[in-house]
Order: C-alpha cells, then structure tokens, then sequence
C-alpha cells in the first residue's frame, strides 16, 4: 500500500520516495503546508495523530509568530510509531525477483480484474512504460486509481512507479462551505 500523496502532489509538496517530505514541525516544503498522517508513511491512526498534534502546535506557534512547543510525549510517540512503522515496512518488504515469482492467472488490479498476464501481454504488444500498460489493461483505472495496485504494475513493466498527475482535489473556500450547510444547533 502507498502513502496517500495526491492532495500534497497537487499543491507542489516535494515527495521523499512515495511520502511527503516533512521537517521536524511536519512543515512540507510549500510555505503554509503542513502534512501528517497517511500522507508521511503509513504507520497507524496513533502515528497519524502524533504528527497532527506535532503540526498543529507548529502552526498555531506560526500563526503568532512564536516558537513551537509540541507535547514532549507526541515527539516521543512520534519517533517510535515512526521506527515501528520501518521495521514492518523491512519486515514485509517484496523479495527481490518477485515478478518473475507472479503467476500469469494473478490478479494485480482488484478494481478491474487485471491479471499479470495481461500487464504482460501490454509489454508484448510494445507497451513500453506502465501509463501505456494502464491504456491497455485498464490496471489502475478503476476506485483506487491505482493506489493498490501501481506498485506491482510498474514492477512487472520494469518501470517505476510514477506519481498520476491527476488532481485529486481543488481547494474550496471555507465561505462555499458554510453557505451550504446552515449551522444547526450552534448559538
């Protein structure tokens, strides 16, 4: 499974390998861009909110122009959930060689049913790189938008996985929002 970087990748945040690239205040290299959770590694919802809480301080600090002060125990979980989250990522890496260990009945696309042979099939027909495996196959086209499956499809093309370039969202003003949804309850 990989990080999900699409909204970051939008607005121009630099990736380091398949996450966003963050400082020690969870600050992405686009000024006024933090990032935490899923978007940084995968490494559980209490990773998630150790970061949250780590960028929140940092943008409230920033917001008065002061100086940061996370809770000692959120760095402290941080680093550790962030060292767990290594150690299972080693643990479970793919062996090397592995797609010439996949079978060509193996479905690689869950979404639309694509099995190895086809990726396959798509090199044999002179597909050279997997955005033209994805034309061919559909691997990757369908609700995931390839987010499970583009790291075994560009393994089998012999291609590396390459960000969608699609966009994923576009920001909405807060002013859009509350005019369609009237507060209820509040005073």
């Amino acid at each position: 499974m990989l990080a999900h970087t699409d909204l970051a990748e939008g607005l121009g945040c630099r990736l380091d390998g398949h996450t966003v690239a963050v400082d020690a205040e969870q600050r992405t290299d686009v000024p006024g861009v933090w990032a935490a959770g899923e978007a940084t590694g995968i490494g559980g919802a209490a990773l998630a909110l150790a970061e949250g809480h780590i960028a929140g301080c940092s943008v409230a600090a920033r917001l008065h122009g002061t100086e940061p002060a996370p809770a000692p125990a959120a760095l402290k979980a941080r680093t550790g959930l962030r060292r767990s989250a290594a150690a299972l990522a080693s643990a479970y890496a793919p062996p090397a060689h592995w797609p010439e260990q996949v079978t060509d009945d193996t479905v690689v696309c869950r979404c639309e049913e694509v099995t190895a042979g086809a990726v396959r099939d798509a090199l044999d027909l002179g597909a050279g790189d997997a955005r033209t495996v994805k034309l061919l196959t559909r691997a990757g086209m369908g609700w995931c938008q390839g987010r499970m499956c583009a790291t075994a499809v560009a393994g089998l093309t012999g291609c590396p996985p390459t960000p969608s370039r699609r966009p994923f969202a576009r920001p909405v003003p807060l002013g859009v929002l509350a005019r369609h949804h009237p507060q209820e309850g509040l005073s």
